[in-house]
Formats: structure tokens, C-alpha cells, sequence
């Protein structure tokens, strides 16, 4: 009978749902926060990812007071070693829980395998977080037959290709295939049964579709099921690289537009600092809904 009872105890976690790179409720990208009082297995946040059926989650563990703390940030498929939207999303949510009446806050998060430093601050209620990716780095410029089996897998032509600029893998902690376009950005799409193998050959884990002119991108999981709505990883990654061909400069404020064709409108802000190349990303993030998972 005790051993019933124990199986059928339940474990309450808290949760915050919160819209990132979003100037309004119900737009930019949604993010579940977990903050944790104990550790739990990556099956279990995997599962809890799934069930709450945003792009990502976040479970966080304090280890100095709350200003340092242990990420993991996981997909529906899987854990990732950075992701940005998260990063930002977390920023706000624990500045407005824990640091309300302070005009910011910092943080750091502890990843797998790296830190990433972010900030937050409030004006007249609204919460605004930045964070900084560190560097990018780059992959060699694609050769031309290569981008032409990417761009046929992604349902675009040579001639959608911007003028005068590669393909190129970008990474400022997650390795993009950036694909530069002039036109036909509603067009895009993964149409590639192996899309996945195709993007390891090219040593990058996402594609990033980026509208030259209008600075609108989009992404994708890499079966082409699910369009991501704000990917502040690809921002960072788009900024340097738009700095690197010369259509941009160091110390110039981006902006990105993503999320129009899955109607949910996302402002994505990315900088590159003049004095040392560092990338930081920034949006507004807010407060959507707050509950409790029991497993």
C-alpha cells in the first residue's frame, strides 16, 4: 500500500510562460522557465518541454544567490548548447521575480560547455534583457555548386540568391548556415528529406534564410515541420555576418524582423561592439502566464 501511494505522489513544478522579442502579449517567441529547487533528469526536462509545447523551455538552478545560475535549454527533440531566445527570455523572467525593484539586473548562465553573461532593465513596467554571445565565427564562403543543392533543398533558385554575397556558416555558440536572398523569402522552406545530413556536411546545426533587404529572416527544426518564431542565436549570427561582407557596420543597432508567416511579429536587436568584435542580442520579453506542472 505505501509503495502505491509513493508511485502515485505527485512532484509540483512552478513555471512562467513568457513571449521573448516581443513588444505585446502573444507575439515574439513563447518560452516556459523552470525555476528549479532540485536537479532532474534530462528525460524528465525533456518531457516537460514536450508537454508544455513551446519551441524551447528553460530550467534553471540557482548556484549564487540568483544572479549565477545552471541552464538547460531543450527543444522537443533534444538539449541544446546554446540557444538565444531562452537566454533573453530568463533574463527578464528572474529580474522581474526575484529583482523587481531594481531597474536591472545581471546574470550569468551557466551552460554545458560555456557561460553566457546577460542583463535586463525595466521601463515603466516593461522588461528589456541583452545578452552577449561573445564572437562569431566563420566557416569559408560556400562554392557555388554547393549553395545551389542548398538552395534547391530550401524551394529557392540561384537568382533568389542576394548579389555578391556566399553562403556562409556563422556561429556565435550555434553554427548557421546563413543563405542570403533579394527575393522570395515567402517561398522558402525545407524540402530536403536529409536536411540535417546535408547541414553536417557543411559543419552547421540550422539553416538561417535572411532577406537582405528588409533584415526579415526565417528558420526552421530541420525536418521542416515546426518555423521558428525569434531565434536569437540567428540574429547575432546575421549581424556578424552582415558586418563581415560590408552591409553593415561595428556599433550599428540591427534589427531583425521573423514570425510574420506564422502571424506572430518578433523584433530581434543585434549589435556588434566596435571594440571587440563581441555580438550582443536584445528584445523586449513579456510576462504571458504563470503556473505549475505536476508530474
Amino acid at each position: 500500500m505505501q509503495a502505491r501511494e509513493n508511485r502515485l505522489k505527485k512532484q509540483t513544478f512552478p513555471f512562467a510562460l513568457v513571449d521573448v522579442f516581443a513588444r505585446q502579449t502573444l507575439a515574439g517567441n513563447g518560452l516556459g522557465v523552470f525555476v528549479l529547487e532540485q536537479t532532474i533528469s534530462t528525460y524528465m526536462m525533456l518531457a516537460m518541454t514536450r508537454e508544455m509545447r513551446q519551441f524551447e523551455s528553460i530550467f534553471l538552478q540557482a548556484l549564487e544567490g540568483h544572479s549565477k545560475w545552471r541552464a538547460h535549454i531543450f527543444t522537443m527533440e533534444e538539449e541544446l548548447g546554446f540557444a538565444g531566445h531562452p537566454i533573453i527570455g530568463a533574463a527578464a523572467y528572474l529580474h522581474q521575480h526575484f529583482f523587481s525593484q531594481d531597474e536591472s539586473a545581471e546574470f550569468e548562465f551557466v551552460l554545458n560547455e560555456r557561460s553566457v553573461f546577460a542583463s535586463s532593465k525595466q521601463e515603466h513596467g516593461n522588461y528589456f534583457a541583452v545578452m552577449n554571445q561573445g564572437k562569431a565565427s566563420f566557416g569559408e564562403p560556400l562554392p557555388p555548386p554547393v549553395s545551389e543543392v542548398f538552395l534547391k533543398a530550401l524551394n529557392l533558385h540561384a537568382h533568389d540568391q542576394a548579389n555578391d554575397l556566399p553562403l556562409q556558416v556563422v556561429s556565435t555558440g550555434l553554427p548557421y548556415l546563413i543563405v542570403p536572398v533579394q527575393q522570395h523569402l515567402d517561398r522558402a522552406r525545407i524540402c530536403h528529406e536529409k536536411f540535417e545530413t546535408l547541414l553536417a556536411g557543411a559543419d552547421a546545426k540550422f539553416v538561417y534564410v535572411l532577406d537582405i533587404n528588409r533584415r526579415e529572416g526565417r528558420t526552421w527544426d530541420n525536418e521542416g515541420k515546426i518555423e521558428d518564431i525569434a531565434t536569437g542565436s540567428a540574429a547575432g549570427a546575421a549581424a556578424a555576418y552582415l558586418i563581415r561582407h560590408q552591409r553593415a557596420q561595428a556599433g550599428e543597432g540591427l534589427v531583425f524582423a521573423q514570425g510574420s508567416f506564422v502571424h506572430r511579429p518578433s523584433e530581434l536587436h543585434a549589435m556588434q561592439n566596435a571594440a571587440d568584435d563581441t555580438i550582443t542580442v536584445h528584445g523586449q520579453v513579456c510576462l504571458v502566464a504563470k503556473g505549475e506542472l505536476y508530474v
